[in-house]
């Protein structure tokens, strides 16, 4: 075997409230965002996919070496939620986050991190 994920992973969700229109509204810019962020942590892209909504609405998936990065837009909330994990150690996921958190421009981010222990000798 040539390599050992850690056997903790980071799994972040988080709501982003109050987030302008034309930015929910603009497909591009959202995936964009999304594989940039990604890029700021050195998560390996697998394959991106998304699906936009009639009338509104937009998800868009990233999987990527280290598991997965999702987003779902609610634009007659004005909100979106961002979910991430990666099994490549217990604080990954931040940099990702925050950079797509600042793409976006959220007012207030309901966030919530929990640490995944798959090995249940740590």
């Amino acid at each position: 075997m040539s390599h050992i994920a850690s056997p903790i992973g980071n799994e972040i969700t988080c709501v982003m409230y109050d987030i302008d229109d034309a930015v929910l509204n603009d497909v591009e810019k959202l995936e964009q965002a999304l594989l940039e962020a990604a890029s700021k942590e050195n998560l390996t892209v697998l394959k991106q996919m998304s699906h936009k909504f009639e009338p509104y609405g937009f998800t868009a998936m990233l999987m990527i070496q280290e598991s997965h990065i999702a987003i779902h837009t609610y634009p007659e909330y004005h909100c979106l939620v961002f979910n991430l994990y990666s099994c490549r150690g217990p604080n990954d996921g931040k940099i990702t986050m925050e950079s797509f958190k600042n793409a976006v421009k959220p007012k207030e981010i309901d966030l919530k991190e929990r640490k995944i222990k798959i090995d249940s000798k740590e």
